[in-house]
């Protein structure tokens, strides 16, 4: 899309330094003039500097006036930007986009700081990365952006937060448009890394897992199929893997998720427990 907003360097022609006739060459006889003369410099340098730094908040200011001055004679003759061009953006709001922008077709395109942008548009809450670059001629900015996966929803007081693929929670006011693998409990999204690593070695049994409910913060109730009236399959607080596994080799034996049941507890190392419907 198109709306309202490549790095280029600019190179000076190197110019030879001035060849002086009278060219300074330094003699000395001995060493403690030679010593004399680099502690004589030192303390001249160190007069020179402090007066410069007593002076620098000045100096900054002019330095500063000078080049906004410039950027908008720029701005004014061909440098001045011509539109934004963003890639990428599905869930990120053009608001969001315009307020960490702050920019207009009054600018120069040469006072665009890219690596400001950058940071700043990376702190937006579906951003994960961005790639900037501006052309000249015409005075485009360019952004490529890269959103964030939505994984899972974690619901907490009433409300649901989306997950993405590395277990952080996007705080954003969100309505999906389709169904997702939903969090419950305390601390579920920090410990669904780990869950997630685990299941999706199986995308298609995965795929059918509807919520995962985390008890006192160690271990997981797993409800596919249906929220209401799906089969539950209780995970160990330890070794998660392996109980993974066994589920899937369980299914493969016994096509237990074709069987009626309400639930399986896989807690135990030596025994799995199943319960019939009624």
């Amino acid at each position: 899309m198109s709306f309202f907003a490549k790095n280029k360097n600019i190179f000076f022609k190197r110019q030879k330094p001035l060849q002086n006739p009278n060219r300074f060459e330094f003699k000395s006889n001995t060493a403690i003039t030679f010593c004399a003369h680099i502690i004589l410099m030192i303390l001249m340098t160190s007069i020179v500097l402090t007066g410069v730094t007593l002076r620098d908040s000045l100096i900054e200011q002019k330095i500063n006036a000078l080049a906004q001055s410039l950027f908008a004679y720029t701005a004014k003759h061909g440098f001045a930007i011509e539109d934004i061009v963003v890639q990428g953006r599905d869930k990120t709001s053009v608001n969001d986009l315009n307020e960490q922008l702050q920019l207009n077709r009054r600018d120069s395109i040469l006072n665009v700081d890219l690596r400001h942008i950058k940071t700043k548009l990376e702190d937006l809450p579906w951003v994960d990365k961005v790639e900037l670059k501006r052309t000249y001629f015409p005075n485009v900015l360019q952004i490529s952006l890269k959103e964030k996966d939505i994984v899972a929803l974690f619901q907490t007081s009433g409300h649901f937060y989306p997950i993405d693929e590395n277990g952080q929670v996007i705080d954003v006011d969100y309505q999906p448009q389709k169904p997702f693998l939903i969090l419950v409990g305390a601390g579920a999204p920090e410990k669904f890394l780990e869950l997630f690593e685990v299941t999706k070695t199986e995308p298609e049994l995965y795929a059918r897992i509807k919520a995962a409910v985390l008890h006192s913060g160690r271990r997981w109730d797993l409800i596919f199929d249906d929220l209401e009236h799906g089969l539950t399959v209780k995970m160990p607080e330890k070794d998660l893997a392996s109980a993974w596994k066994k589920l899937i080799k369980i299914d493969h034996k016994y096509s237990i998720f074709k069987r009626k049941l309400t639930f399986i507890d896989l807690r135990y190392t030596d025994k799995v427990v199943v319960r019939l419907a009624d």
